[in-house]
């Protein structure tokens, strides 16, 4: 069957616009998609120009310089154009030399901190470039002269100081990961890990500005209205005062979590009940179930209860606006036991 000359005119037309397309159109549209697709090559985010200016934040803020005669050699150099907030230390100078992308043993050192503690594995660039954001914003100066001299100590305290970044972007974003793990290892819920943190960050937010007493004691998280500085400026103001003890282990900061932690159970508040009769939510506040006997779940409430009685709680000297909370939470679970009690267990 032979060829019609009009569709053999339009496809060979066709192929010409095509081949003009690809070669006059495709190459503008191609370096458009590579500007915006992450981690595209461009001059700015070349691996080697990145270690370069990681090199030269350390170098600005230690006035740290590598020997021209001497290759690999790093001393520390004051001179009138260099500003050094505090001279550096050989476990610094080491962490310069190692300033890699992607390599280091002090970066693997405290991945492993990390993943040892927490049963979280972060990739070793992420580390590696906090590390880096560390000595950018000289988070070292919080440690005294005995501490920056340890290996140990500096282990400690970063891994803990990037635990606390991490833990405060989870709760802006309001996606749990770390936190999970975390609370896990505390022992309580998710969320009352979170106000916990938050409430820590608001309080240090509180010792430059005021801060209203019913905002500071929200039952939700709400880091992310405020700015990056804020939160950068409220940590540093928490890392001043506790950057040793975090220099001694993870159990430390735990231990100076605690008045948060009991903080933030008394504003994580109890699920309400739908009626009169609602015995699933009752077993939810009591942490019971309808498997136990009678008088388990009597033992389960008076436990309960004698740890969130008012007059305990006043022995604690909280806000008013926690004593009020303390008293509800109490309340419900005063209410909880008496629909059990009176409808049974199920």
């Amino acid at each position: 069957m032979p060829l019609n000359k009009e569709i053999i005119t339009r496809v060979v037309i066709g192929i010409i616009l095509f081949i003009l397309f690809v070669k006059v159109v495709g190459p503008v549209i191609l370096e458009l998609l590579k500007k915006k697709i992450p981690g595209s090559y461009n001059p700015d985010n070349d691996i080697d120009s990145m270690i370069r200016r990681q090199k030269e934040r350390l170098r600005a803020q230690y006035g740290l310089v590598e020997r021209t005669d001497m290759p690999g050699r790093i001393e520390s150099l004051e001179s009138e154009s260099t500003v050094v907030t505090k001279p550096a230390t050989k476990e610094i100078e080491n962490i310069y030399k190692e300033a890699k992308w992607g390599g280091g043993d002090f970066a693997k050192s405290i991945q492993a901190e990390i993943t040892r503690n927490y049963s979280y594995t972060l990739a070793e660039t992420k580390v590696h470039a906090f590390v880096l954001l560390s000595e950018k914003r000289n988070y070292l100066r919080f440690l005294s002269a005995e501490n920056q001299k340890s290996n140990d100590a500096i282990k400690h305290y970063l891994s803990l100081v990037m635990l606390m970044l991490i833990l405060i972007e989870e709760i802006r974003n309001r996606e749990f990961n770390v936190l999970d793990r975390v609370a896990k290892k505390c022992k309580i819920k998710t969320s009352e890990m979170a106000l916990a943190i938050q409430l820590k960050i608001l309080f240090a937010i509180s010792s430059k500005k005021p801060i209203k007493e019913e905002k500071l004691f929200e039952a939700a998280p709400t880091l992310h209205q405020y700015a990056e500085d804020t939160m950068k400026d409220a940590l540093e103001i928490i890392l001043k005062k506790e950057a040793n003890l975090w220099a001694k282990g993870h159990s430390v900061f735990f231990e100076e979590m605690a008045l948060f932690l009991n903080y933030a159970d008394l504003m994580s508040p109890y699920p309400k009940f739908q009626s009169k009769t609602d015995t699933e939510t009752a077993h939810l506040v009591l942490q019971t179930n309808s498997d136990m006997e009678m008088e388990d779940i009597k033992k389960a409430y008076k436990k309960l209860a004698m740890a969130k009685h008012p007059d305990k709680l006043g022995q604690m000297k909280l806000p008013k606006l926690l004593e009020s909370k303390a008293a509800a939470k109490f309340n419900s679970i005063q209410e909880a036991f008496d629909i059990i009690n009176k409808t049974g267990k199920k």
